[in-house]
């Protein structure tokens, strides 16, 4: 039965009375979202293929060898094959088109189709918490919808201290005047782009209203900070940062991703952000690892060579046994309901690039954990050429799962509901 709201019922008979709020005729309250939280993790250069794909299809799929460190978590992962994005090319590029689906190079006329999954979803759930969302560690994957690549935070001290530390009475009041100053210059140039909007033609006229979304977008991240600039933090133990006696924390990376992650647990569990993105960053360090000789890079360039693709398997091995720590930790921890954070946060893995050694962003090593879908299995899609099934359209499933009511983003042609829900 469709909803009958008071006005409706007012209109339909031609009455011009108020009418007694009426049991009968008060709309049923929305059904609470299955997740609340969105959380993605990115290796900039994806995993290599033949240690990351199972052969079989459905849930009684042998793990291959990078996933071997999730074996406990099986029935909380759902594997895919053969998702990417149709439009993207190749080259190391396709690493920042993760969670947008387009390149940069294709929005030069519609800079806000940049606009990427989780700033869309820092928009829709993230304008109670604190932060809209959190961008931890490395890889530049995240889009505001003014089409500029949002900065990270990789190292661990300072992204405690902009979770859990105040500031001082001298920073928040110098913290006021610059708020207030960015304020006065945004209402100086939102005055001039409106007495100059007239004169120009409709093409310039939709570019001027590219700009000034721009600024709105400014405008609403400043008036958050200046509301929650006197709103204390929530306390959190330094341990996570510090060690104790019996155990010194390392910071330095790859050392520190138990802390990045540590640190992601205690965001969602404090309530200060619903939105969180991790990178795991590229370049050609040389990972202090016990049979680790050449730089990150340099291995990921592996040919097939048996030599080289098994010190890339120390290091991609590793990011897997992090992440099956990470999913531990949102088990054991609850939220403010008393559920675990894995059951109200809809966890991905994933990377834009599908072969780093080839630089192909063709079928893309995509995991999703927890947010209450149906888990437990891997999917595979047939490919059309060279194209697999839009990534995009996992999107939407997600979205969905986290109460948006869309049916489209970027890319997507349908919704992989029907494998997860």
């Amino acid at each position: 039965m469709p909803s009958l709201t008071r006005r409706k019922f007012l209109r339909g008979v031609g009455a011009c009375i108020a009418l007694p709020a009426l049991e009968s005729l008060a709309a049923a309250p929305a059904a609470p979202s299955a997740a609340k939280r969105f959380v993605c993790v990115s290796p900039g250069y994806g995993m290599n293929p033949g240690g990351f794909f199972p052969l079989e299809t459905g849930a009684n799929y042998t793990l291959p060898t990078l996933l071997k460190p999730l074996e406990r978590h099986r029935r909380d992962l759902s594997v895919f094959s053969n998702l990417d994005h149709p439009q993207v090319g190749g080259g190391h590029g396709c690493s920042n088109t993760l969670l947008n689906g387009v390149e940069l190079k294709d929005t030069k006329d519609n800079p806000q189709r940049l606009l990427s999954l989780d700033q869309f979803l820092a928009e829709k759930i993230g304008q109670k918490t604190r932060f809209p969302s959190l961008r931890m560690g490395s890889s530049g994957i995240s889009w505001s919808r003014a089409g500029v690549i949002l900065p990270t935070e990789g190292n661990p001290t300072r992204a405690f201290a902009r979770l859990f530390l105040d500031d001082n009475p001298k920073v928040k009041a110098k913290t006021r005047e610059l708020l207030r100053e960015d304020a006065s210059i945004l209402d100086v140039v939102r005055e001039d782009t409106r007495r100059l909007n007239p004169s120009l033609s409709r093409a310039d006229q939709a570019k001027l209203s590219e700009y000034l979304e721009a600024i709105r977008e400014v405008e609403r991240k400043l008036k958050r900070r200046s509301d929650w600039i006197d709103i204390p933090k929530p306390s959190a133990s330094d341990k996570v940062i510090k060690g104790d006696d019996e155990l010194v924390v390392d910071l330095s990376y790859p050392y520190n991703t138990s802390v990045m992650y540590d640190l992601m647990v205690l965001a969602l569990q404090s309530n200060a952000t619903n939105v969180i993105t991790f990178g795991h960053p590229g370049g050609n360090r040389l990972f202090p690892f016990e049979g680790i000789t050449l730089g990150y890079h340099s291995l990921t360039h592996h040919g097939k060579r048996p030599d080289l693709l098994r010190e890339l398997t120390i290091i991609e091995t590793y990011y897997s046994q992090q992440f099956a720590r990470f999913l531990d930790r949102l088990k054991a921890v609850h939220d403010s309901e008393g559920r675990p954070l894995l059951d109200t946060t809809v966890v991905m893995f994933g990377s834009g690039m599908g072969n780093a050694s080839s630089h192909s962003s063709r079928n893309l090593p995509i995991m999703v954990a927890g947010g209450g879908f149906k888990n437990g299995k891997h999917h595979s899609f047939e490919r059309r050429g060279r194209d697999g099934r839009p990534l995009c359209d996992l999107y939407v499933s997600i979205l969905q799962r986290l109460g948006v009511e869309v049916d489209r983003f970027s890319t997507s042609t349908a919704n992989l509901n029907h494998l997860l829900t």
